[in-house]
């Protein structure tokens, strides 16, 4: 399926991004902008820039040229402590791994980036089990990463992404340690839950039928932006 995008403002945005590594080109003057409530599926080789923008735009790495703006407000130009406040507070993220914290169980693990930045205990596990019940997991709450299958995690990542409300959703390759029945569930759900929301979403991923169920397809080769689609395919 396809979602529908509205038509809404540009949340995020780069400008001409340049990224080096050494002598290697990371990025080699990429321009991008994702909208509100739209998914965006960034395609390309491995090792050609994939990745690198997706860092870029999350305010991970600095580019060494070009500017990148989340909602009016220029992110490049911040030091590291207010990227990272950026990065808690106005996004969210989704691993391929999921990167779940083996020891708590799953409202621990979707609260702890709201008691991270001084919500009480009390009110971010509330919030945390309202979002697992969105995601389809009320009766596992209180199972630990390991006694969950590797859907049910993703689906606690997708949660603990969304649980503080961000602008911008990153996700990088989240469905490719999961067979295609589950990882096609996983992503719509992930697109669906966070366009509903309002959040621009950027997927990065080398699966065309992952890439099918976001509003629009960038393709990267050699740090470039070699084709953009209206409707990926």
């Amino acid at each position: 399926m396809n979602f529908q995008s509205p038509q809404s403002q540009v949340v995020l945005s780069g400008h001409g991004l340049v990224k080096y590594y050494g002598s290697m080109v990371g990025l080699a003057g990429v321009d991008v902008a994702v909208r509100s409530g739209e998914a965006l599926a960034v395609m390309g080789p491995s090792g050609n820039g994939k990745t690198t923008l997706l860092h870029v735009l999350a305010g991970i790495l600095t580019p060494d040229q070009g500017e990148v703006w989340l909602a009016g407000e220029r992110v490049d130009q911040l030091n590291d402590a207010a990227r990272t406040v950026l990065r808690r507070r106005r996004l969210g993220f989704v691993f391929q791994d999921n990167q779940l914290l083996a020891e708590l169980p799953a409202d621990e693990n979707v609260a702890l980036p709201l008691m991270v930045d001084g919500l009480s205990r009390r009110d971010a596990i509330g919030r945390a089990r309202n979002m697992l019940a969105q995601v389809g997991l009320a009766a596992e709450v209180g199972r630990r990463p390991g006694e969950l299958s590797g859907g049910q995690a993703q689906r606690v990542a997708i949660a603990r992404a969304l649980v503080g409300e961000p602008q911008v959703v990153f996700a990088d390759e989240p469905t490719g340690a999961l067979d295609a029945a589950t990882g096609s569930q996983v992503i719509d759900l992930l697109v669906g839950a966070a366009t509903y929301r309002g959040a621009a979403v950027v997927v990065v991923t080398h699966d065309n039928a992952v890439a099918a169920r976001c509003h629009r397809a960038l393709h990267i080769v050699d740090g470039r932006v070699s084709e953009s689609t209206g409707v990926a395919r």
